[in-house]
């Protein structure tokens, strides 16, 4: 009984998680996508992926992306976006853009007003080790 309990919580979590990016992948495919190599982190609808400065590391620990958007869109917007949107993607909130899923750390950076008064926003994933 001790083993089952811990097998099925992880196996139902997982499930959850798989059901809530199926359900959450058409909407936001249609409205931003997700940021390449990065296993299902969507992109803030209204920013655009900057592919050229993407960058994914596979090691054996686990995989490191660093990737960028652009957008006319405020710290705050997109810190309420991945406030909502992430968890329903199984993602733990840690800290101010900090969240922690399945032995993986991600950490979202904005800075306002950069590029031509557009906001970058930046992730980073990689193993929580």
């Amino acid at each position: 009984m001790k083993r089952i309990f811990p097998t099925l919580v992880k196996t139902l979590s997982t499930l959850l998680v798989g059901a809530a990016l199926m359900i959450l992948t058409p909407v936001l495919a249609s409205e931003g996508g997700f940021f390449a190599g990065s296993g299902g982190v969507p992109i803030v609808p209204g920013m655009e992926e900057m592919e050229e400065l993407g960058v994914v590391f596979d090691k054996p620990e686990g995989r490191i992306v660093e990737a960028f958007a652009s957008g006319h869109l405020s710290q705050e917007d997109v810190r309420e976006f991945y406030g909502r949107a992430l968890p329903q993607l199984g993602w733990e909130v840690i800290g101010e853009g900090l969240f922690v899923r399945e032995g993986e750390v991600l950490k979202i950076e904005i800075l306002e007003g950069v590029e031509n008064s557009r906001s970058i926003l930046r992730i980073i994933l990689a193993p929580s080790q």
